[in-house]
């Protein structure tokens, strides 16, 4: 249940360049883990050669939950040892991290559950997912796409910079059971992966990863693997031509774990720690906060409705709160009650004009509406208008302008194709705006640019069913034959659910 507001927990929200952070903690406390994120972001950024564009728009920020215990964490999750997760969504990517660990009372006391794999380590391990598909979107192969998370997902910091490449202490037990596992597994998956080779990705795919980075051997080689794969090679036949014979590149993968693990340090002259401003939620803010905690990870309808009752609670006791008001549209949209969801986001937009995201649940139900009444249509598509005037960033009010008429079977004008194009620029991670750019570019017969753009789905381990119908469609296109790709990768009103992560 939603907390009432006689009991709502004292919340802190952090705010920084590239992130917000609602926290359960302490003011101190929420500003120290929004500053390590964005010191993070900042040592990707260096050692990617990607400069930083300043502050970000909110849509463009990973807002990141930090409260309760594992155990919390793990029941919003709906599985249990999941110590942290993200989920990349166009205009509104989420992450839930505890605040505090679990413990559990045994006959001798009570004892911490915590293990090696933490909540920042899992957070640092998913954003350099996001980051890999936010600044260099390719087709990567699923060792690499995990053996660089775990890489970057370790990096530590110290007063004036950072250490990269530090040992993955949290997969030790995969790492020393190397030597009965061979590379070439690795490069050349099978078509059905056991449990072993699902934590290879993770533990060998960090000692490959590491091995090709930090050695000093092999210098380019992995740059010429991944751009071979780009290019349309296999990931086998990409392996061969950039490292040569796999049983040698096995014997120097054994020796290398059995030596210490190599890494870098980076200090900056004068180094200024990130500026991060931190203030304390209102009552009302901090009163809502756990019904939108629950919205954000996402809910089935028959979930939802179980949040309507406490979010119209809050909307009556905090009737001129916009983010209780959100709050409420968000619980109401979700379990599909447009009406009242309609009078909630215009309410809120009656107090405050320009909130583009009201603007986008107006534009929303507008859609579901046009299911019966095509007319809703051009309303769906003056709210995205009027949301992406707001704040012309957000990616997912220029993806919905463009559906607006592709779900119309309108033929789209050139201001929508552009809009499309912007939201792959601004959030090229989100598989609803990949798809649909891969769906428009194969109405076009650009078949090989609609085949890239959905390499990094195919080559997802998280994708699941998903991946595989891709690269069953992706084969088709290959023969030349586009029909079942376009009717299956057409947009609908209703896409696919968001697929959380978790390590």
């Amino acid at each position: 249940m939603a907390a009432s507001p006689a009991s709502a927990a004292d919340w802190f929200r952090a705010n920084t360049d590239h992130f917000i952070v609602y926290s359960e903690t302490s003011s101190e406390e929420a500003a120290d883990f929004a500053q390590e994120l964005e010191r993070f972001d900042e040592a990707m950024r260096y050692l990617r050669g990607i400069g930083d564009e300043g502050e970000l728009p909110e849509s463009a920020k990973l807002t990141v939950y930090q409260f309760g215990d594992t155990d919390d964490i793990g029941r919003l999750a709906g599985q249990r040892g999941v110590a942290g997760f993200f989920i990349p969504r166009a205009g509104n990517s989420v992450a839930f991290v505890p605040a505090k660990e679990a413990r559990q009372r045994g006959r001798f006391g009570t004892r911490s559950t915590s293990e090696d794999l933490g909540a920042k380590l899992v957070l640092f391990h998913e954003y350099a997912h996001y980051f890999m598909y936010q600044h260099a979107a390719a087709a990567y192969p699923a060792w690499y796409r995990e053996g660089f998370a775990e890489v970057y997902g370790t990096m530590d910091f110290f007063e004036n910079g950072f250490r990269i490449g530090n040992p993955a202490t949290h997969r030790s037990f995969t790492i020393n059971e190397l030597s009965g596992y061979h590379v070439e597994r690795l490069l050349d998956p099978p078509e059905k992966m056991t449990g072993i080779d699902g934590a290879q990705l993770y533990g060998m795919g960090w000692m490959l990863s590491h091995y090709l980075t930090f050695s000093g051997e092999r210098q380019g080689q992995l740059e010429t693997y991944l751009s071979a794969l780009n290019a349309g090679k296999s990931s086998k036949e990409a392996a061969e031509a950039a490292f040569g014979d796999f049983d040698k590149l096995n014997r120097e993968l054994d020796s290398y774990r059995r030596g210490r693990a190599q890494g870098i340090e980076v200090s900056f002259p004068n180094y200024q720690m990130p500026d991060v401003e931190v203030e304390k939620l209102s009552e009302a803010e901090a009163a809502r906060m756990m019904l939108h905690i629950k919205s954000a990870a996402g809910v089935e309808e028959d979930e939802a409705i179980y949040l309507v009752d406490d979010a119209r609670k809050l909307a009556s006791a905090y009737p001129d709160s916009v983010p209780v008001l959100l709050a409420a549209t968000e619980a109401e949209y979700d379990a599909k009650n447009f009406d009242a969801a309609h009078q909630l986001a215009t309410r809120t937009i009656s107090i405050d004009p320009e909130n583009a995201t009201a603007y986008k649940y107006l534009a929303g139900i507008a859609l579901n509406r046009a299911k019966d009444d095509s007319a809703q249509f051009a309303e769906a598509r003056n709210a995205f208008v009027k949301a992406n005037q707001i704040d012309p960033r957000d990616p997912s009010a220029l993806l919905g302008y463009y559906l607006s008429f592709e779900l119309a079977d309108e033929e789209a004008p050139e201001d929508a194709l552009i809009a499309l194009e912007q939201a792959y620029k601004f959030a090229p991670f989100d598989l609803n705006i990949r798809t649909a750019l891969a769906h428009l570019l194969l109405t076009e017969d650009r078949n090989s640019e609609a085949i890239i753009l959905l390499g990094p789905i195919i080559n997802d381990p998280h994708a699941g069913k998903r991946a595989k119908k891709l690269r069953e469609l992706v084969a088709d296109i290959e023969s030349g034959n586009t029909s079942e790709a376009i009717s299956e990768l057409k947009p609908s009103i209703d896409p696919e659910d968001d697929e959380e992560e978790d390590v």
